[in-house]
């Protein structure tokens, strides 16, 4: 893994800011949770998928499901796989999961979060098999419907319940459990 950049919220470069702008519409389904997410008025992330989509020939499906709705193109992977190994080279892994989750985790630099509508997160492996979440983050009664070969427990919450189910990657793991192992330092320092 590439040495890991000072602790500080991540920014997405500019050069990128447009391809992320496809992800965030992808995981929320709408402009302006998407505007919310990138800090953008809803027109401006209108127009710039607009512009995006007409330059690169993008075409938005609105009967998709979550991550197959604004670009399901094979390059677009391929684009999206060297964003997100930008963002994880600086030591962020992009988690989502339910809105009400969100208050728990704000205080993680490491942790780059999207709150999921419920269609969205209906979708969560799929929006992990399309490398656009690193994570979800879910609490006990969530982890039946999804695989669980990959969950990793979140001891620094309030009643210690979460799990964070990830991406195969190997960084997306690494990472991961490395900031899992420090949040269960502190959590027994803390009595969790």
């Amino acid at each position: 893994m590439s040495a890991v950049l000072p602790r500080r919220p991540y920014r997405i470069p500019a050069v990128l800011r447009d391809l992320v702008l496809v992800d965030m519409l992808e995981l929320t389904g709408s402009t302006v949770a998407a505007a919310q997410l990138l800090n953008l008025s809803q027109p401006s992330v209108s127009r710039r998928y607009r512009r995006l989509a007409k330059e690169m020939g993008l075409q938005q499906q609105r009967g998709r499901q979550p991550g197959r709705r604004f670009c399901d193109a094979d390059w677009m992977r391929l684009l999206r796989q060297g964003v997100n190994r930008h963002r994880l080279d600086c030591g962020v892994l992009r988690l989502g999961g339910s809105a009400a989750i969100e208050p728990l985790l704000s205080s993680w630099p490491w942790a780059e979060w999207v709150s999921l509508p419920a269609a969205s997160l209906n979708h969560s492996n799929t929006l992990l098999e399309l490398d656009l979440l690193d994570g979800v983050v879910l609490n006990r009664d969530q982890i039946a419907a999804f695989q669980t070969c990959n969950l990793i427990p979140l001891p620094a919450t309030e009643d210690c319940s979460l799990w964070l189910l990830c991406r195969s990657d190997p960084l997306v793991q690494e990472l991961a459990q490395r900031e899992c192992n420090q949040l269960s330092q502190s959590s027994f320092a803390q009595g969790c």
